[in-house]
């Protein structure tokens, strides 16, 4: 028997697992102090029970036996539970050795650890495996035994028990994918592919099949060489019909993109020929009025007082229908957007949309004090000045005013401000001054087309920017658009 304190009872109380010494009758010779401490029994009670009171598993197993396995065998490794004084069970890692070389007295040598977080981080991965609907497999290379994982069962409607190999992958694949799956999974066999990245439809139990996506990692022994193939498989079959939807909206999208195309300059070349083709007989009925008006005074003959009443009418009208043409002209030309780009000083575009609008000696324009030079399309941001300066002079309701413009620069683009001091616009309007044809009051000797604002809008949205309208204090109406500082070639295109 042991009755010597060796040292290296001082040398496993020093270990953080425990250590025990366990006699044939299934007593306990020796428990370090962190075999005490882990359940919770001071070593004098430890050494007056046996290994059934802390082990269930030899409850139900013959102790004779399990001695002499462990004589037999001299190692033995498993996984068990311990169970503490306040009846908890933790998972153990057992590790035994059979010692004779005492004589008369053999016991066992037994290292348990405690895994009850490996266990935990087990069941953990366990479970999102099967929560995110993740097939495993695993194969011995040696052997060539496949374990698929009841998921991957599951995803092909297969009963947990169905046989399963290579071949029985292979005789479910597709006819389509077959050959390239199998090359696929050879080629990484043989180390061509670093990698194992499979998609591959396999058939489902009901005759459907299932498009799948697998990837793969070897496991290796100590000395490099590969033992085992292991890896997940996962159903991507809804994915590939989310695909499929998408391609088929992205090829009907082109076909409508393509027709609007098509019919955008179809109508730009109709709007072209029509503005400028029937321009041509209004100009003649413009000479008509006044031959008319030349042939009755070289006759010598007075018109009568309805007459000329007629003749200026039906000039007015014809003038009116030249300025709908001409601004229908214009906005058809809007669409064609090929505009060099170039640098530009913001004060140069301003001071020349200010001289070429009609801005009475009474009116004055303030412009921004500080400048901006960037790189852009000057002859569309020049016009939207234009137009939105006659436009503010146009729909005054003095003889004398005010236009301010300024701007703030922001990262991505510019948000220019139009602002006057004229009667304004009501909210409910806004919207509709940017349709075509439309004018909210017929001013004294305007016979304009109503094209002005329709034509900034187009010119704004055409470069990528946007503008609204704002009603400012204590009258007057503010114009604030924005211009990108970048405008791609598809832009201008």
């Amino acid at each position: 028997m042991l009755t010597k304190n060796f040292n290296w009872q001082e040398i496993t109380n020093k270990l953080s697992h425990s250590v025990f010494l366990i006699r044939e009758d299934g007593s306990f010779l020796y428990a370090n102090d962190y075999a005490c401490e882990h359940l919770k029994y001071s070593r004098e009670e430890l050494l007056s029970m046996k290994v059934f009171d802390i082990t269930t598993r030899y409850q139900k197993l013959s102790w004779t036996e399990t001695w002499a396995n462990f004589r037999k065998n001299k190692i033995a490794r498993h996984e068990s539970t311990h169970r503490d004084r306040d009846g908890n069970e933790h998972p153990v890692l057992v590790s035994v050795n059979y010692n004779d070389d005492s004589g008369e007295q053999p016991f066992l040598i037994v290292h348990t650890n405690d895994i009850s977080e490996s266990q935990r981080d087990r069941q953990q991965l366990l479970m999102a495996i099967k929560s995110a609907q993740v097939g495993f497999w695993d194969m011995c290379l040696k052997s060539g035994i496949v374990y698929i994982s009841p998921e991957l069962h599951r995803q092909l409607g297969q009963d947990v028990d169905t046989p399963w190999n290579v071949e029985s992958w292979k005789g479910l694949l597709h006819p389509d994918d077959r050959d390239r799956a199998i090359a696929c999974f050879d080629d990484f066999r043989s180390g061509k592919m670093e990698e194992y990245q499979n998609i591959y439809r396999l058939r489902h139990t009901d005759g459907d099949y299932r498009w799948f996506e697998s990837r793969g990692q070897f496991l290796y022994d100590s000395t490099g060489n590969p033992i085992r193939l292991v890896g997940t498989q996962i159903d991507i079959t809804e994915q590939k019909r989310i695909e499929q939807e998408v391609r088929k909206m992205l090829r009907r999208s082109e076909a409508v993109s393509k027709s609007l195309a098509r019919s955008n300059h179809d109508l730009e070349q109709f709007a072209y020929v029509a503005s400028h083709d029937l321009r041509a007989p209004l100009r003649g009925l413009i000479h008509l009025t006044n031959w008319v008006r030349e042939d009755a005074a070289d006759a010598d003959v007075e018109l009568p007082a309805n007459v000329l009443s007629h003749l200026e009418k039906m000039q007015g009208q014809v003038e009116r229908m030249d300025a709908l043409l001409s601004g229908l002209l214009e906005y058809s030309r809007v669409g064609n957007r090929n505009h060099m780009q170039r640098s530009i000083n913001l004060q140069a575009v301003l001071n020349d949309a200010v001289e070429l609008s009609d801005v009475p000696e009474n009116f004055k324009v303030i412009l921004p004090k500080e400048d901006a030079t960037w790189t852009t399309v000057r002859e569309p941001l020049q016009r939207i000045f234009q137009n939105l300066i006659d436009n503010a002079v146009k729909h005054h309701d003095r003889e004398s005013g005010t236009i301010t413009i300024t701007y703030e620069e922001n990262e991505n683009d510019f948000l220019f401000s139009v602002s006057d001091d004229g009667p304004g616009i009501e909210e409910k309007y806004h919207a509709k001054v940017f349709e075509i044809f439309q004018k909210l009051h017929q001013s004294s000797g305007d016979d304009g087309a109503g094209l002005g604002l329709t034509i900034v809008q187009k010119l704004v949205q055409t470069m990528g920017g946007n503008i609204s309208i704002h009603n400012v204090e204590p009258r007057g109406t503010e114009f604030r658009f924005t211009w990108p500082k970048e405008i791609s070639s598809e832009e201008l295109a």
